[in-house]
């Protein structure tokens, strides 16, 4: 259990969408992966006058620079920018829904319990847990777990 059985629940509903977001967060952080290799044949065109292209020296010239620069890297930022798009609404989003299922459910709660447990407990201490709690919930998924997410994802692609 990652979050505990309690508030598992919650993100179990959510899992087709948080998969949804995994998956355009592994796509953006591989499509990143690709703007240091349009780098790579950039400095070794200036550099040498041509680039080598599966074996076969290959002349540095602005039809080079179209097909393989520009057009593919207009693709990867395409890419980049749907995926941001998608996994930020998958994870923003699911994350404001769980977090609005907890405080109805802690509303709900609250109107059971009995005035006696008001007289022992602070009003002061049950509103800070209601809204400073379930916040940091809600910016762990929707901020903390998308950012080690792709910190991981980076490592594995960038050493693969």
């Amino acid at each position: 259990m990652i979050f505990g059985k309690h508030i598992n629940k919650y993100y179990i509903r959510h899992l087709p969408v948080l998969l949804l977001g995994v998956l355009s967060l592994i796509v953006v952080d591989v499509a990143q992966l690709k703007v240091p290799e349009f780098y790579r044949l950039i400095i070794n065109g200036l550099n040498d006058g041509s680039n080598v292209m599966d074996g076969v020296a290959v002349t540095f010239d602005m039809d080079f620079v179209l097909r393989e620069i520009c057009f593919p890297l207009i693709v990867v930022i395409l890419l980049l920018v749907l995926g941001r798009f998608l996994w930020r609404i998958c994870f923003f989003g699911s994350a404001i829904s769980v977090e609005t299922s907890i405080r109805d459910e802690m509303f709900d709660r609250c109107k059971d319990l009995s005035q006696q447990y008001y007289n022992v407990n602070k009003v002061g201490n049950l509103m800070s847990f209601y809204t400073n709690d379930v916040d940091t919930l809600q910016q762990l998924i929707a901020r903390s777990l998308p950012s080690i997410l792709s910190a991981v994802i980076t490592l594995v692609t960038s050493i693969v």
